[in-house]
């Protein structure tokens, strides 16, 4: 009875903590999905983490696959005529192409998905990094603001708003060369910044607060205040500069791309723009160009949706 009872008692009090955060989130998910938004990003992240996930359900081929007219099962299609590629989509195509082919016969639509984890792996991990980073050093500079901590940190963001983003990101890549990783590193190295900046603008505000006072008359420790009464009210902005800033990855890692410097040994959706125009299809194949463009653009935008209503959910004030 008594091992019946503290395994009642211990999921009671279980309960009774993890109550209050299940309700605080069913409230910002009710206010969440008010914004129009943020729930349209939403799902659009939704699909391309699908894709990432499992590209084999939604791509009608692997990007390892080639069409060949007229020398396969596949010279019964209307386009048999052209030996040439990339064909434009047909319709009642036998091979299942829906956006047509590139210039090698692979399907556009298959390199569109399977591109989509590339795009997600470099955005998340460039946002993760930015905050790892930005969010400690904003939390400490503003948390000892106006003493040489704070000095030292705003010096240091202060050269470093100096470097060009791209042409910083070029003159790396090609110093320690084309890789994801090199790619992650250079557009972390220079997006943490807005991060540091209005993270200690914010825990300037917040240590004023009376919690933060009455935790310092109570004999709580700088490192306590910081991260246990400063850091979990941050931590909503600092999720808005988190896909903000995966959304600027993903588009930085499609302009080193497009300029020759992308990772050839992935798939991605800057690669595939960049192959058009190498290929000189820039204005014959727009099948082939408009759909990567489109990916770039509607998931940069699904992440910045979903930030600013994560913001305003936040910041209701504003």
């Amino acid at each position: 009875m008594s091992t019946q009872s503290e395994n009642a008692s211990a999921t009671n009090t279980l309960k009774e903590r993890w109550e209050p955060r299940i309700e605080r989130f069913k409230r910002g998910w009710s206010r969440y999905t008010h914004h129009k938004m943020g729930v349209i990003g939403l799902f659009i992240l939704v699909v391309y983490v699908l894709w990432a996930l499992f590209p084999s359900v939604f791509a009608p081929h692997n990007p390892s696959w080639r069409l060949f007219v007229g020398n396969d099962p596949y010279a019964r299609l209307t386009l048999q005529q052209s030996q040439q590629f990339p064909h434009p989509p047909a319709f009642g195509d036998p091979a299942f192409i829906p956006l047509g082919t590139n210039s090698t016969g692979q399907g556009v639509f298959s390199l569109l998905v399977y591109a989509a984890k590339d795009a997600l792996y470099i955005g998340f991990a460039a946002g993760i990094l930015s905050s790892l980073v930005g969010v400690p050093l904003g939390l400490i500079s503003g948390f000892y603001g106006n003493t040489w901590i704070d000095e030292t940190i705003q010096r240091i963001v202060d050269v470093m708003y100096g470097m060009p983003f791209l042409p910083f990101l070029i003159v790396l890549v090609s110093i320690r060369g084309v890789s994801q990783t090199n790619i992650i590193l250079g557009i972390a190295i220079t997006s943490w910044l807005n991060n540091c900046i209005l993270i200690r603008g914010e825990t300037l505000s917040l240590k004023e607060r009376a919690y933060v006072e009455s935790a310092r008359v109570a004999g709580a420790s700088d490192t306590r205040i910081v991260f246990r009464h400063i850091l979990p009210n941050v931590i909503p902005l600092a999720f808005v500069f988190l896909a903000q800033d995966a959304a600027g990855a993903i588009i930085a890692q499609a302009s080193l791309a497009y300029l020759g410097l992308g990772d050839f040994t992935n798939n991605s959706w800057g690669i595939m723009i960049q192959n058009v125009k190498s290929k000189g299809y820039v204005f014959d194949a727009p099948w082939w160009l408009i759909p990567p463009g489109l990916a770039i653009t509607s998931i940069a935008a699904a992440f910045y949706f979903i930030g600013f209503s994560v913001e305003d959910l936040a910041n209701p004030q504003e």
